[in-house]
């Protein structure tokens, strides 16, 4: 259930507070288009969710933790503020407004 649709920036700041370690690339750093519909986040960083999994994980076959290797907490909170994560390779996603 979408709660709002923030714009990128609201979205980016809003991340920032409820994730401080994550490293955010705002401008797509290359892997995404810089628009105001994408941004990318390295998957890299040791970033947990609130359950204490990794937020990120490429190679994982746990569905009910992740969704496609992305942290169902993550990939809820983006969906009820009309953005999705996808992978761009094992160590970016991207965040794309839905």
């Amino acid at each position: 259930m979408k709660i709002n649709n923030m714009n990128k920036q609201t979205l980016i700041t809003s991340l920032n507070k409820k994730y401080p370690k994550m490293h955010i690339m705002a401008d797509g750093n290359g892997w995404v288009s810089d628009s105001p519909d994408a941004f990318s986040i390295s998957a890299e960083e040791p970033v947990m969710d609130s359950r204490g999994y990794d937020m990120f994980n490429y190679w994982t076959e746990d569905y009910e933790v992740y969704e496609f290797g992305i942290s169902t907490e993550f990939s809820d909170f983006l969906s009820d503020h009309g953005w999705y994560a996808e992978w761009v390779n094992p160590g970016v996603v991207a965040i794309i407004k839905d």
